[in-house]
């Protein structure tokens, strides 16, 4: 690496995987912008991409992507995702989960069962 060239911070490998030189996650987009969090919960659990070990982040490791202005879904570029309200795998009470709202960088929880608009977001350690 050249000096005074500075390594991003992420960096997206063929298999779409994302990886931040920060946290040391992986992160991994899901396809559907509408997930109620069943959906996503056993979305991120059963992906297979470049091995397994996915979950739904928390949302702290959510608030933690949140770049104002960096793209319109205020996510680095390389983050093109189909919504801007991701879940988390952090839940409220017994019917509801927390999630952020990438449009606005605001934390806020809906029902388990609504979807519209969810979109999911995988997460992992890096190997």
């Amino acid at each position: 690496m050249a000096e005074g060239k500075k390594q991003p911070r992420f960096t997206k490998a063929e298999n779409g995987v994302i990886t931040d030189s920060v946290t040391g996650l992986d992160w991994y987009i899901g396809p559907n912008p509408n997930n109620n969090w069943h959906q996503a919960k056993d979305w991120a659990e059963n992906l297979t991409v470049a091995g397994s070990g996915w979950r739904l982040p928390t949302v702290a490791e959510l608030k933690a992507l949140y770049q104002k202005d960096a793209a319109p879904n205020n996510m680095d570029p390389l983050f093109q995702t189909p919504g801007v309200w991701a879940w988390s795998g952090d839940l409220n009470n017994s019917w509801s989960a927390w999630g952020f709202a990438f449009y606005s960088g605001l934390v806020g929880w809906h029902s388990m069962n609504y979807g519209n608009g969810r979109e999911v977001l995988a997460v992992r350690s890096h190997r």
